[in-house]
């Protein structure tokens, strides 16, 4: 068993080109079955490739002691053999779920490959574990992009690619290599656990279902592949869709709704993946159901996607945001009126020039108006909204709350608290990029050019 899986690794390293001196490999070391059986093999590839090999373990912090004793255990293989060791210690307050742990391992194995200045993360996913993966998928409705499972190459965009090396291996074969070799790995008492629907899995319907196919987990697997096939075809479709219906990050709502149900759920699906939130058949009807609810809002409306990730869905755009309000900037920069302004808590610049001739080129809603500053007599101010802000609309007669004057505009709510503003002591004059208030109409020509830069 040891000559084989030395085989498929090094196989694996080889196609990926990292087996070679100059990389440096960090493995995610639990001291479990299979990430024991991957540190070992690749502990005696580096022998003679002479590659740099590092540990990460991360305690979880769930059970105590045990947990302690397993973070010891794993170190201690490494110490024997000469290999880097890092470890953390979760604070044992966060919550305890899967979609938690995961979130932690994979942002401690960034701390780790940065520690060792690591190019590639591996770790000790199997056969089995894409096997269960899948299953997992299916039972949970995730559609046909769940049945890809786990690849066998993950990119990040803040860190190494994660490498899985021995995800064509089952775990009887790493079980099967531990005993062969004398190893000792961990047991995590909580794999017993079968509150947990992964547990519920391994324990309980794997052996279930190989009465039925004693290959299981390879079947699993070929359908895993064709899936991958499969959405292989469907994003170079989708592909040239996005290029449609997308302005930079922002869906064109009315292009958005020009396209078959079918793929109005596959841009949502991908919307979801791309914040890597979790996602079901009733997490993309509830989402496709609220933008029909909201499209024709013309200050939209927001959807909660998770702790801090929201759906803007206006007449105009559907996006993701971070933030349904802005931070306020309260500070408030006497305005000159000729020459520079800069209101540094908003990062903005107010240029103010004297109009001399030509044609005027700006227009109420742009960063450039061309207006007439004599019937301002009060001192003028560079900032943000504030309580009771009133306007005198372009071409209207009456102010209006500044308030009711941006739902009107259709600016959304997590916009209103960065725009900047150009006011007096008793009201706004201009809203820069929205529109200009009566006071500053020209009759005539111009006075003077503002801009904000």
């Amino acid at each position: 068993m040891k000559t084989y899986i030395k085989q498929k690794v090094r196989e694996f390293l080889e196609k990926h080109n990292i087996l070679n001196s100059n990389s440096s490999l960090l493995v995610a070391f639990s001291g479990g079955i299979d990430s024991l059986c991957l540190i070992d093999v690749l502990y005696d590839l580096s022998k003679g490739y002479k590659f740099k090999l590092a540990a990460a373990h991360l305690n979880h912090n769930w059970r105590g002691e045990e947990s302690k004793r397993e973070e010891n255990k794993a170190r201690e293989y490494c110490e024997s053999r000469n290999i880097a060791f890092y470890s953390e210690t979760l604070p044992e307050n966060l919550p305890h779920t899967e979609l938690e742990a995961r979130n932690q391992r994979y942002e401690f194995f960034k701390r780790a490959a940065k520690n060792f200045n690591s190019t590639a993360i591996l770790t000790g996913h199997t056969l089995t574990d894409q096997a269960e993966t899948v299953l997992y998928r299916i039972i949970k409705g995730s559609g046909t992009i769940g049945l890809k499972g786990i690849p066998e190459v993950r990119y990040q965009e803040d860190s190494v690619p994660i490498y899985r090396p021995i995800l064509e291996i089952s775990r009887e074969q790493t079980i099967e290599y531990c005993k062969e070799n004398n190893l000792n790995p961990n047991f995590d008492s909580s794999n017993l656990d079968e509150t947990f629907l992964r547990n519920k899995i391994r324990l309980s319907l794997m052996p279930e279902l190989k009465n039925y196919n004693k290959d299981i987990e390879d079947a699993l697997l070929r359908l895993s592949k064709i899936s991958t096939d499969s959405e292989e075809l469907v994003e170079e479709y989708i592909g040239r869709i996005k290029r449609k219906i997308y302005s930079g990050d922002e869906i064109i709502t009315k292009e958005f709704l020009s396209l078959s149900k079918a793929a109005q759920n596959r841009i949502i699906l991908d919307l979801l993946l791309s914040e890597d939130i979790e996602y079901n058949f009733e997490k993309i009807n509830e989402i496709s159901d609220f933008i029909y609810e909201s499209y024709g809002l013309k200050s939209g409306n927001t959807l909660s996607l998770s702790k801090d990730s929201w759906l803007f869905v206006s007449s105009e755009i559907i996006k993701i945001i971070h933030s349904i309000r802005t931070d306020v900037v309260k500070s408030t920069v006497k305005a000159d009126l000729i020459g520079e302004t800069c209101n540094p808590d908003l990062g903005k610049t107010l240029v103010v020039t004297q109009w001399e001739d030509g044609e005027p080129e700006g227009f109420p809603v742009s960063q450039t108006v061309y207006v007439d500053l004599n019937r301002i007599k009060e001192p003028v101010y560079f900032r943000t909204r504030k309580p009771g802000d009133k306007i005198q609309p372009f071409g209207m007669q009456q102010k209006v709350r500044l308030k009711k004057y941006l739902i009107n505009k259709g600016i959304p709510e997590f916009q209103r608290d960065s725009l900047p503003i150009l006011a007096t002591d008793s009201e706004i004059l201009w809203v820069v990029g929205v529109g200009i208030s009566e006071l500053l109409r020209v009759s005539n020509r111009p006075t003077h050019i503002l801009t904000v830069k």
